[in-house]
């Protein structure tokens, strides 16, 4: 229930300063209000006015406690995190899961403690029997350990089994939740961050290594509902995934995060940062809000330096460690290059903020809402990979974060896309030769190879089923790279560049799998795409492709 505002009574108040409704009844025979006046003249007027002088307050007063009492717009908190022009993303997404999370990170302890409160909307045509929530910290490639200390529903007590490797809960509802209603699940629970060696080899998606700490998906997620193919056929998705590719699957949600954080760290958040006080002299607390976005991620360092620049309406900000100020600042630029060419591309970035920072993630990435996360390897060993991690991630913040798959069954839908994605990059940027030169170093020959090895796949399969890291590589990035490359060719410039701008649109905010995509290409309406997606997708083999050199599609430098 929405709290009485507390400023209620002096918004009446000032609404009838200055207005005094009896006095329209006082003729010209009306006796002064200075005294002197006949009591009988008093009691006449009274008993004249006073029906009166109720009715019109009570109206006045009804009228103004209902404009005072409308209940409020509830998604106006997380406007604040849209573009201007883009606020009515968020009218398409009423039922979105809405998380009011509030974290405490203690000084100098590994350990997270947090209250949620959910928002859940059945999204789906049959009731829901049950709710599964997924602790993603739990997964051995994440290592953390969270402790749910209550679940609440509707604010009573509520049972639930661990499942999935005690990496989801299921909570059983007394009364079916139908379509289109809503309860409340609130939580109390505690995470232990990993801790992991100070090295930059370590890849550690959750914890704290080399002065920063990670901390994606720290809270309780509403697991992903499938409908199936009859009703009441659906299930809840529970993959476990493996240390190989990504592992979060989430419908769009909206977030207001509340965070008490040690005061030298300097955070790194999705959504857009609404204030930030100085609540002890160890301790500052943060409040984000978000629009639509997959999960929340925080990620600190008090090593962090930081610098900004601003890109189509959007505040890009680049962080970096000692030492690394000329990649730090480098990692911005091309961020910024990459959000101006995907705008113009895709579809205009819909949010006020990204950021890019170093993270223990080697010479790898990960992308997050808002949020690019580029091993630290990349700011120095490997800094001549930098502007090709940072074109591939922060294109997944159209194609995951806008557009979003299953990562575990069919991480090629954005994988491949986003890798495409930094052929178009280096094409806007520097020309042809250059994207050419990387299509046949990156992609063309460590596909050769693995079909000389006898070790081609399919696309369209999940992580578990690929022989090894490299092969999945290869085939999920470097395949599915090329295929987009073939599409391109097949069809042209002008209808792929549409192609890719409609399949966006409708799709926005949306899941998509092979299906979809599939039902996307043949509105291309070319028969040659069919044999292609054969081959390429579902079928056994890769035929080799022919590289014809294209132009850029926007012809903008």
């Amino acid at each position: 229930m929405a709290e009485e505002d507390p400023g209620l009574s002096r918004k009446i108040a000032r609404a009838f300063s200055g207005r005094f409704p009896w006095r329209a009844c006082a003729g010209p025979g009306s006796p002064p209000t200075g005294g002197g006046g006949s009591p009988r003249w008093l009691h006449f007027w009274l008993a004249l006015c006073l029906p009166v002088i109720l009715t019109t307050a009570l109206l006045l007063l009804g009228a103004c406690v209902r404009v005072e009492r409308e209940p409020p717009d509830p998604l106006a908190p997380y406007r604040l995190a849209m573009r201007e022009g883009f606020e009515a993303d968020l009218m398409a997404l009423e039922s979105a899961p809405r998380y009011a999370l509030d974290i405490t990170l203690d000084p100098g302890k590994e350990i997270l403690t947090g209250t949620a409160q959910i928002r859940v909307v059945n999204y789906s045509q049959e009731p829901w029997r049950s709710l599964v929530f997924r602790l993603y910290p739990m997964l051995e490639q994440y290592g953390g350990q969270v402790t749910l200390f209550s679940v609440l529903v509707d604010g009573f007590p509520a049972n639930y089994v661990y499942m999935a490797d005690n990496t989801a809960i299921r909570i059983d509802l007394k009364t079916p939740l139908p379509g289109g209603r809503a309860l409340t699940v609130d939580f109390a629970w505690r995470l232990n961050i990993p801790v992991w060696s100070d090295t930059p080899q370590v890849y550690a998606l959750l914890g704290r290594s080399q002065g920063m700490t990670s901390l994606p998906l720290f809270y309780p997620s509403l697991a992903v509902y499938q409908p199936g193919p009859v009703m009441g056929a659906g299930r809840w998705w529970t993959e476990i995934g493996s240390v190989r590719g990504d592992a979060a699957f989430n419908v769009a949600s909206l977030f207001v995060v509340t965070a008490t954080l040690p005061a030298d760290e300097i955070p790194v958040a999705t959504g857009s940062l609404i204030t930030a006080t100085q609540v002890a002299p160890d301790r500052r607390q943060y409040v984000w809000v978000t629009g639509p976005v997959r999960e929340f991620v925080l990620h600190m360092s008090p090593l962090f330096r930081q610098a900004s620049e601003e890109a189509y309406g959007v505040q890009v900000t680049s962080y970096w460690l000692p030492g690394q100020e000329a990649a730090g600042r480098a990692a911005l630029q091309y961020g910024v290059s990459a959000l101006r060419i995907y705008s113009d591309l895709f579809a205009p970035y819909p949010f006020r903020t990204m950021s890019l920072a170093p993270a223990p993630l080697t010479y790898r990435g990960m992308e997050y809402p808002q949020v690019n996360l580029l091993g630290v390897e990349l700011y120095g060993r490997y800094i001549s990979d930098l502007e090709i991690l940072v074109a591939h991630e922060v294109a997944h913040q159209w194609w995951y974060q806008i557009v979003h798959n299953d990562p575990v069954n069919a991480p090629w839908l954005d994988e491949a896309l986003a890798e495409y994605a930094v052929k178009l990059y280096l094409e806007e940027l520097y020309g042809s030769t250059r994207a050419n030169l990387l299509q046949r170093q990156r992609w063309q020959a460590p596909v050769d190879l693995l079909v000389e090895q006898g070790r081609d796949a399919p696309l369209d399969r999940p992580v578990a089923s690929f022989d090894d890291n490299r092969q999945y590589e290869t085939v999920i990035y470097a395949k599915g790279a090329l295929l987009y490359d073939q599409i391109r060719q097949t069809v042209g410039d002008r209808r792929f560049r549409r192609f890719l701008r409609e399949y966006l649109a409708d799709h926005r905010y949306g899941i998509v799998d092979t299906a979809t995509w599939q039902d996307a290409l043949q509105a291309l309406q070319n028969p040659s795409l069919e044999t292609l997606t054969a081959n390429w997708v579902t079928g056994p083999g890769t035929p080799r492709p022919t590289p014809t050199p294209v132009g850029p599609l926007t012809g903008r430098r």
